[in-house]
This record gives structure tokens, C-alpha cells and sequence, in this order.
């Protein structure tokens, strides 16, 4: 009996963290006032750990009874409600989390994929960490902060014209220029992404935080090259940023074309593709994207939204989207064995933290981003993609539970 009570009082401590970190994750995916975010944040951060405490003393305080559901909450019917309602929340996520890991497999849309890892430190042999913030995050076991994954992953797009067939793009995502890892680290991601050879290159927003950071741009981000053009948009952390028209100014007099609330037309090898990008729900509208049509020649327009986050996939399905390049998750930055990711700024939770969905008609792609305003990754790489695009009519009930993937170590320095 003292077993299985005190297993139960586990379960509702355990349903009441879920709770919390389900409205932590709503709560950083509105764009509200930063004042208002932090401190909503403290609120929730200070209930998760509060209420156990509390418990937690107060089973002290009676002597740890042989039945401490009973002994807490019997004569405190607000706290038996609320109890009960944390027990329901664990039985909710754990439902979602069973028929996710059972149901959920890379989409048929994925072909391939091909992953290097770089260590960053071993490569460059220089300082990579400033601060005593990163340096304490440093010394956290298996934080992989100053690694990095350079991924390539072939993609089928439905009714893609066969004449864009092989076309590469380049996902950068959630640089997060903090000073915190130096600019060593982000020359060697510039490095590495300019070696994939892409057509185009796109940025999915939270470049910089810091003022004192933004005179990195052209020495970072400038140096991209890409065939046919460079595309950006911004994210909630760059509101940080006291000047953000000039932050703005200052990346497109770097040849990048600013895609924020707007739609672009780009020719490639003589077809017609249209950019557009939102930054919803931080700045502008969503753009004004005209309907589907075809070129002269009959063949569908290739249609790429570029979106700080996830959550505007269902905007994207409605405007008939192919594909939607997105960050912003950061893959959950610290992801547990079996469990996987807990943390996600999304309405949808973990669900879209990272990787290749497809949700018809759009095929999307989370980055898990380069880096963070936190310093720390567990089993959760910082990220550069290259997309190599096929044509292909894409089943969306098709799946593929194994994909096979190559993976490579790259220790030494590139």
C-alpha cells in the first residue's frame, strides 16, 4: 500500500511538471513583450519547482505517513483537484509521446541522408567560449555546444518540375549571436556551409541578440555564396536588437534579400520559383502570396515559404506551400534518452522540434539551429542542412520506418 501510494504521489508530481512545461512552450510560442515572456517565464519556472517543494515539506513535517496522497490531500479539496488534474495531464502526454514513437516515421519524402560531425574546438584549436555563463555550461556532461552536425538530405517535392531537379538550398537557422561562443565558431559554420556548393541560401531568423554582435554580420553571414540567390528572414530574438531596420539594412547590404512579410520571384536554370517569408507572430503579416499557378510552359511554380517557426505550418498548407523551411525549436536543445525532446517554444509541443515532416500539401524542414541564448546541447546537435530536391508524387500515408543514413566524423580540422 505504502508502494503503490507513494508511486501515485510520483505520477501527479510528474503530470504536475508536464503542465508546466506544456505552458512554458505555448507561452515562448506567442509574440508577446519580452517584459511579459520573462516574466511569465519566472512564474511558470517558479510553480514547477514550487509546488514539489511545498509537498515535499509538508510530507516532511507530518513524519513521510505510509500514505501521503491521503495525508495531503484529503481535508484540501483545491489541492486534490488540482492533484488529479496533474495525473490526467501524465496520462494525456504519455498517450501522445506512445502513439507518436509508434505511428510517426520519416515521411516517404525523405531519400536520403548524410550527416558530418565536426568538432569545432579540435578543428580550429582556438577559444570558442566566452563568459562565465558558457564556461560553466561547458564543463556539463555531453554538452555539444561547440560541435557541429553538416547534414544533406534529398527530398522528394511533389509535382517539382523536372527541370529544377537536383536544386540545393543551404538551412541556416537560430544563430544567436550572443558573444557567448565567439566568432571562431561561426567562421568555421560559414566555412562549412559555403563547402555544400547550394544554389540558394536561406536564414530562418534569431541571427543576433546582442548589439555588440551585430558588426560580425559581414564577416559571417557575408561571406555565404550561393548560385542564385541568399534569403533571410528574422526571429523573436532579433527584436533584441535596439535597431532593428538597420540590423535588416545591414544583412541585405550583405546581398541578401530580406523575405520578411514579402513574396519574391526567382528565376533558376529559366524556371520561375516564388520566396516568401513570414515572421509571424513577432513581426509584420503573413505576405500576400498569389494562387498557385503554372509558368508559359504548363509546369507548376515551385513555392518555398521561409518561417521563424513551425506554427505556421497550417498557413502554409492553405497557401499550397511545396516546402517550408523553419527553426526556432531548436530540436529541444537537451533531449533525453528514449523520451527525446521536452522543451519546444510551439503550440504543438515537441512535435515539429526538428527534422522532415510532411503535412500535405507541404513538405517541411525544421533546422535544429546553430546555436542558442542558452549554451548547452544534449543529444542534440547544432545544425547546417543542404536540401537536394527530386521530383516525385508524394503518398502522404507512405512510410518508411527505416532510412538509411550515413554518418561521418570529421575531428580533424577541414
Amino acid at each position: 500500500m505504502q508502494f503503490v501510494s507513494y508511486t501515485w504521489l510520483l505520477v501527479g508530481l510528474t503530470g504536475h511538471l508536464a503542465l508546466w512545461v506544456v505552458l512554458f512552450n505555448r507561452n515562448h510560442a506567442m509574440g508577446l513583450p519580452r517584459g511579459v515572456i520573462r516574466t511569465t517565464e519566472k512564474l511558470y519556472v517558479s510553480a514547477a519547482i514550487g509546488v514539489p517543494v511545498y509537498w515535499g515539506c509538508r510530507l516532511i513535517s507530518i513524519g513521510l505517513p505510509r500514505d501521503p496522497v491521503a495525508a495531503l490531500f484529503s481535508e484540501r479539496p483545491f489541492e486534490a483537484t488540482y492533484f488529479f488534474v496533474c495525473c490526467g495531464v501524465l496520462g494525456y502526454v504519455a498517450a501522445l509521446w506512445l502513439f507518436r514513437r509508434l505511428t510517426e516515421a520519416p515521411p516517404a519524402a525523405l531519400l536520403r541522408a548524410t550527416t558530418t560531425i565536426h568538432d569545432v574546438k579540435l578543428a580550429t584549436g582556438k577559444p570558442l567560449i566566452r563568459g562565465a555563463l558558457a564556461t560553466a555550461m561547458s564543463i556539463v556532461p555531453r554538452n555539444e555546444m561547440t560541435r557541429l552536425s553538416a547534414t544533406e538530405k534529398t527530398v522528394a517535392i511533389s509535382s517539382l518540375d523536372s527541370r529544377l531537379e537536383n536544386l540545393t538550398i543551404a538551412h541556416l537557422s537560430d544563430l544567436h549571436f550572443t558573444g557567448r561562443l565567439t566568432r571562431e565558431y561561426f567562421d568555421f559554420v560559414i566555412d562549412r556551409v559555403n563547402e555544400l556548393e547550394t544554389d540558394l541560401v536561406v536564414v530562418t531568423g534569431d541571427i543576433v541578440d546582442k548589439d555588440e554582435c551585430v558588426p560580425w554580420i559581414p564577416e559571417t553571414l557575408g561571406r555565404l555564396q550561393a548560385r542564385c540567390g541568399k534569403f533571410f528572414i528574422l526571429g523573436n530574438h532579433d527584436k533584441r536588437v535596439s535597431d532593428v531596420p538597420g540590423l535588416r539594412r545591414t544583412i541585405v547590404d550583405c546581398g541578401f534579400i530580406d523575405l520578411g512579410s514579402r513574396v519574391e520571384y526567382v528565376m533558376i536554370d529559366g524556371r520561375k520559383v516564388l520566396l516568401a517569408g513570414t515572421e509571424r507572430p513577432w513581426f509584420g503579416t503573413t505576405p500576400e502570396v498569389p494562387p498557385r499557378t503554372r509558368d508559359a510552359e504548363g509546369a507548376p511554380i515551385l513555392r518555398i515559404l521561409l518561417s521563424h517557426s513551425p506554427d505556421q505550418i497550417p498557413w502554409a498548407r492553405q497557401q499550397n506551400f511545396d516546402l517550408m523551411l523553419a527553426g526556432h525549436t531548436h530540436g529541444g536543445q537537451i533531449r533525453l534518452p528514449v523520451i527525446g525532446p521536452i522543451v519546444a517554444p510551439s503550440r504543438f509541443g515537441v512535435k515539429y522540434a526538428s527534422g522532415v515532416f510532411y503535412e500535405a500539401p507541404t513538405l517541411v524542414h525544421v533546422s535544429r539551429g546553430v546555436s542558442g541564448l542558452d549554451p548547452i546541447r544534449i543529444n542534440c546537435l547544432p545544425e547546417v542542412t543542404k536540401l537536394i530536391l527530386r521530383p516525385a508524387m508524394v503518398d502522404e500515408k507512405s512510410k518508411h520506418a527505416d532510412r538509411p543514413e550515413q554518418l561521418v566524423l570529421a575531428e580533424q580540422a577541414c
